[in-house]
């Protein structure tokens, strides 16, 4: 037991509570407080039932996969402390009506979650790359650019590996809007490229260059993966970033 002149052991998720409570997954058992114990539970579940979600989708029974998100947020809900799971749900929520080809519906979607916040500028990108999709798909093709723009120009040094994977989007919008895509991306394809550690793809326009980019990297360690690996050994059986 620990005595009162000890300092409490901070949750291994949140750092800022004291753990109380023990969460094993994938064989690791970490201690968490009782707030993180419920986070890391309802998404461990809601995990499992985007896979419902996604046979019901498989088989074009989209309205009995919008009913099974709404009944699970619901139960839920009151175990969502930090709108996780509200934030989780709006995306879901979005993907599924356009997989559904209700776009108005799907950007009204997107809107609700863009509105609940995000949790870094990854989420923030990913909101405005399916806004993007949804207008383009109404063959609304300049505020698909736009909406994709407004997201891409938040930036984050800390989440700049995942810059090449959106960058074939930014390429295809702008070719459909028939302009080669905007030399101010271009010191932002090459924060991507520099978290891998590569130099930027010559090609004969910036936007093949960021394809390349895109395409090279895909396999590739990220910075943080590289220096996880470097303090870890890079041996088998961790967790890596």
């Amino acid at each position: 037991m620990q005595s009162p002149s000890e300092n409490p052991q901070l949750c291994s998720f949140c750092r800022k509570r004291e753990a109380t409570q023990s969460y094993t997954c994938a064989g690791r058992t970490d201690c968490v407080c009782a707030t993180c114990l419920d986070r890391l539970e309802v998404q461990e579940a809601f995990e499992y039932k985007c896979l419902d979600i996604d046979k019901l989708m498989n088989d074009e029974r989209y309205d009995e996969a919008l009913a099974c998100l709404d009944a699970f947020e619901q139960m839920n809900r009151s175990r969502d402390h930090d709108g996780w799971l509200a934030r989780s749900a709006a995306s879901e929520r979005e993907f599924i009506l356009h997989e559904a080809g209700r776009y108005e519906e799907a950007l009204q979607a997107a809107d609700v979650a863009a509105q609940l916040g995000c949790e870094n500028v990854t989420y923030r990108w990913s909101n405005g790359s399916a806004k993007a999709l949804s207008l383009q798909a109404l063959g609304r093709h300049r505020e698909a650019l736009a909406a994709f723009e407004a997201a891409f120009s938040h930036q984050d040094p800390r989440y700049a590996s995942a810059i090449p994977y959106y960058l074939p989007r930014l390429v295809e919008l702008s070719e459909n809007v028939g302009q080669p895509v905007d030399e101010k991306w271009r010191r932002v394809a090459e924060a991507g490229a520099e978290d891998f550690a590569v130099e930027m793809p010559v090609r004969d326009s910036l936007g093949e260059s960021m394809r390349a980019l895109a395409e090279m990297t895909q396999e590739m360690p990220s910075k943080r993966e590289r220096e996880w690996k470097a303090t870890h050994g890079g041996g088998a059986g961790g967790d890596a970033p």
